[in-house]
């Protein structure tokens, strides 16, 4: 009796209370590609040839989207999308698994296994320790920070920028 009861028990504890792959999004495709909605944030609208929304629940990799957003670009070639840890790996030499990612200095905290760029958006990937940080060098909490930066006409600008240091090098007495 008593292993019925606790059998029971678990099961109705991880029907209830198991992992929940329901998303109150819709499944998000460009030119047939799955990426999350954030990642729709760095394609140029001006390159969108048609959109075609489904209002029919799918279910992709186990999770329930809420219908489906088709997005056809006017050249499907163009686009060179990959994930993060694609960037990761292609551009770093990192090889721990903590990391944070950024894009243009805005932390990612969504969808981080939908996310993708299109490899042609991106300029410069930079990374940083945290044992750069002062407050974290004790820490043994360490992990790295990547912070992509896309092609966008204020990054481009400041690459292209040359600081000088120093009031000689300026002409300021």
């Amino acid at each position: 009796m008593k292993f019925i009861l606790t059998f029971s028990l678990l099961f109705f504890t991880t029907l209830f209370f198991g992992q929940n792959n329901k998303t109150e999004e819709p499944a998000m495709f460009f030119d047939s590609t799955l990426l999350s909605i954030n990642t729709m944030e760095y394609i140029e609208p001006n390159e969108i040839e048609s959109i075609n929304v489904v209002k029919k629940d799918t279910v992709i990799n186990g999770v329930l989207y809420r219908g489906q957003i088709n997005i056809t670009s006017k050249n499907p070639k163009k686009y060179d999308f990959i994930s993060l840890e694609q960037i990761k790996s292609e551009f770093t030499k990192i090889k721990s698994n903590d990391v944070i990612y950024m894009v243009n200095g805005a932390f990612i905290k969504d969808n981080i296994e939908t996310f993708k760029l299109d490899r042609n958006y991106i300029l410069e990937v930079e990374i940083t320790n945290s044992e750069e940080f002062y407050n974290l060098r004790k820490s043994d909490t360490k992990f790295d920070i990547i912070n992509i930066l896309g092609k966008t006409k204020e990054n481009l600008e400041n690459k292209n920028k040359i600081l000088l240091r120093g009031h000689e090098a300026i002409g300021v007495k």
